[in-house]
């Protein structure tokens, strides 16, 4: 079936051209059921392996009573179930949950809750970050040149600091820590002032800049 790969829109790059009919814990399969180990866990979703029995049973229990219900229609048991759930682990005043569909739109939503309840427009962002590929988690993402050449100009209102990379920048962590605290400090007096910055978007831990944990200390400092 590779002669079909071309009718793919080329916007995707391939680490392979393995195509699994099926997956079980951590092995895919192909056509020829040859097992490979997805040390990718689909890029962080199979968390639980793939086809896990209790996540087969819960979406099969689920798709025989209702597979869709548009929210602002409709307001689906499982929709208010969940938000519960959430509501009972998450800290205060954390009390209202917004469902989507994916890390870019929950990011896009995140974007427009700060402003709208701020009045801000500007966000502040990490170097090496990625959140996302639609237009606004786009002039986020700073991980990469490849995921914005062709899509400039992006939305504006959006300043880039340095992240706490300590290998990177060859310091201890208390130094990149003073370093990076200082260069966000600078950017709060010099490009985006405090009362003009909506929110600040960091990963604790940079993703496909590097898979780099932040200093806990830079993180207290942050918040």
């Amino acid at each position: 079936m590779m002669e079909n790969l071309d009718l793919l829109a080329p916007v995707w790059t391939h680490v392979t051209t393995m195509q699994p009919v099926r997956g079980e814990g951590v092995y895919l399969y192909d056509e020829n059921d040859e097992r490979y180990i997805d040390f990718t866990s689909g890029i962080g979703v199979t968390n639980t392996g793939h086809c896990h029995p209790k996540v087969v049973r819960a979406i099969q229990e689920q798709a025989e009573k209702l597979l869709f219900g548009q929210v602002n229609i409709v307001i689906p048991h499982t929709t208010t179930a969940l938000a519960e759930a959430l509501n009972r682990i998450t800290p205060s005043p954390i009390d209202t949950f917004f469902f989507s569909n994916s890390g870019a739109e929950a990011v896009e939503g995140a974007i427009k809750l700060a402003r709208h309840a701020t009045g801000k427009p500007n966000i502040i962002v990490f170097q090496g970050g990625f959140h996302g590929r639609t237009s606004g988690a786009m002039a986020l993402t700073t991980a990469k040149t490849v995921y914005r050449v062709g899509y400039q100009p992006l939305p504006a209102g959006v300043f880039v600091a340095p992240y706490p990379y300590s290998y990177y920048y060859g310091w201890d962590e208390e130094a990149t820590t003073e370093f990076c605290m200082k260069q966000l400090d600078l950017i709060l007096h010099t490009q985006t002032a405090p009362d003009e910055t909506a929110a600040v978007l960091i990963e604790p831990v940079l993703g496909e800049g590097g898979y780099v944990p932040a200093p806990i200390e830079f993180l207290k400092q942050l918040r």
